[in-house]
């Protein structure tokens, strides 16, 4: 049988001296729309608004992953829509502050991962802002728009009372222990006892340590109580996020040549159907 091989080659070659054809034909029409596109994407860089991302680290332990990722997804549409009244209002913010927001991402950087609470839960936010000057009222925003979610307030509001009952509690058994220890001190107890209780009374200085260190437990976490602790508040970068430079150069240099094999496709399909009328 015969090698096919050879006329393989001569019809890649041939190919090959096509495109080089092609190419040398019209390469001032490549070098116009590649040149074309570059200014192109050069002034879409320089006519677009600069977006800004910057980021915040915040404790709670009140909120979980799934919960927290759909507050923000809702608050996203809403930028979508440009229905940045609806934003305002969330946030406590202006409509012209609301305007300017991007987006807003938020995720769980806490060791452990999925939606079920931990003793305290650690989350990254994520805005993209055209302007930075709104980033302290809306820091503030953010966590009026977490706190004054209905769930969140009734598990602040149970936290708070759980909470204020203990360190009431734990307040009383000190203060009795208290007086028991002065009763010790002065004798007294072992006088109406008569010497009748085997007792050790260090266990008493014991047990007023462990509830003391339980109370100021209780008083921190009540001080702490909000759902919302920020650990790091936005930082402000000077360098813009979107739009790059080196993108929108390539971008656009490749949206000309783009249009540079659109064009060359169109007028072979041209050239094509006109040697079909011919034959015809």
């Amino acid at each position: 049988m015969p090698n096919p091989k050879p006329n393989e080659e001569i019809d890649v070659l041939n190919l090959f001296l096509k495109v080089v054809l092609i190419l040398k034909a019209n390469f001032w029409l490549i070098v116009v729309f590649f040149i074309g596109g570059f200014v192109l994407g050069a002034s879409y860089f320089f006519a677009s608004k600069r977006v800004y991302e910057n980021r915040m680290i915040i404790s709670s332990d009140i909120l979980t992953t799934s919960f927290s990722e759909v507050l923000f997804e809702n608050a996203n549409r809403h930028l979508r829509d440009g229905s940045y009244a609806i934003i305002a209002s969330q946030f406590h913010i202006s409509e012209d502050a609301a305007s300017k927001i991007n987006s807003i991402k938020i995720g769980n950087i806490s060791k452990a991962t999925g939606g079920d609470l931990t003793e305290n839960e650690r989350f990254l936010i994520t805005v993209e802002v055209t302007d930075q000057q709104i980033l302290p009222d809306f820091q503030k925003g953010i966590l009026t728009y977490l706190e004054n979610n209905d769930f969140v307030k009734v598990r602040v509001e149970q936290k708070r009372n759980h909470l204020k009952q203990m360190l009431a509690t734990v307040t009383q058994e000190i203060n009795d222990l208290s007086e028991f220890k002065s009763r010790i001190s002065s004798g007294d107890f072992f006088e109406k006892t008569k010497g009748n209780v085997n007792f050790d009374p260090t266990t008493v200085n014991s047990k007023i340590l462990d509830l003391t260190e339980k109370k100021i437990n209780y008083e921190n976490g009540l001080q702490l109580s909000n759902s919302v602790q920020v650990i790091e508040g936005f930082t402000k970068f000077e360098g813009a996020s979107k739009p790059k430079l080196s993108v929108s150069l390539v971008s656009g240099s490749m949206l000309g040549l783009a249009f540079v094999v659109a064009l060359l496709a169109l007028k072979f399909i041209r050239r094509a159907l006109r040697m079909t009328n011919s034959t015809k």
